[in-house]
This record gives C-alpha cells, sequence and structure tokens, in this order.
C-alpha cells in the first residue's frame, strides 16, 4: 500500500509484515502470488443465498395451508376408509 512518510515522499509499504520499499518512478504494481489452498471456495447455493427473506406473514400462510391438506386428507381416509 502506498504510504506518506515523515520526510514527504512515498513508499510502499506491506500491510501484513510492513516490509517498504522506494517506488522506482512514478508507476508501480501491486502482485501476490497465491496458491490454489489460499483462494476462497464457494459454490453456486452459497452465492445464491442472498434472498430477500420472506415475511412471517407469508411463511404462517404457507404452514396454514399445509396443514389445512394434511387435515382433509387424514379426515377423508376416516370417513372413507384408506384408498390404495
Amino acid at each position: 500500500m502506498p504510504v506518506k512518510r515523515d520526510d514527504g515522499t512515498y513508499a510502499l509499504r506491506c500491510s501484513k509484515c510492513g516490509y517498504e520499499i522506494l517506488p522506482h518512478g512514478k508507476e508501480y504494481t501491486v502482485g501476490a502470488s497465491t496458491t490454489s489452498t489460499d483462494r476462497v471456495k464457494t459454490t453456486s447455493v452459497i452465492s445464491e443465498g442472498k434472498k430477500v427473506s420472506r415475511k412471517k406473514e407469508e411463511i404462517e400462510q404457507e404452514k396454514e395451508e399445509y396443514y389445512k391438506e394434511v387435515f382433509l386428507e387424514l379426515l377423508h381416509e376416516e370417513e372413507y376408509g384408506e384408498e390404495t
């Protein structure tokens, strides 16, 4: 990272170890070598996890509909017997 020194000049300092060098000219590049184990691995499931959360009312409505279906099926089985 470029940092301004006490004498008014700029130096390039490593943010991890603090190593400093003076840049040669006005242009510089910052680079780092990485291995495949250093990289973050993600899956599409994790990447898609940023969906808008559903409202509590919507969840309650879905539960109510599900239990209504289960109740009607059980009621039908009691009245007419189990059909296979």
